[in-house]
């Protein structure tokens, strides 16, 4: 995960997915889900962060030729 904002991935993004993530490690430690709202919203998060990482990652892509 980038630890700094950006256009990509704000900081509002990045506080709440860390906020989703540590819910979900203590939901997972205690074999207990998420709420279905709050595995969807961690879930999306994740795809942006994703999606995110690709497009910081193709100017650097590109300037290497691949």
């Amino acid at each position: 995960m980038n630890r700094h904002p950006d256009i990509f991935f704000g900081s509002e993004q990045q506080q709440r997915l860390e906020s989703l993530m540590l819910r979900w490690r203590g939901a997972r430690d205690r074999e207990m889900p998420l709420t279905d709202d709050e595995q969807q919203e961690l879930e999306t998060l994740v795809a942006e962060e994703l999606n995110a990482a690709a497009l910081r990652a193709a100017p650097v892509a590109a300037e290497s030729g691949q």
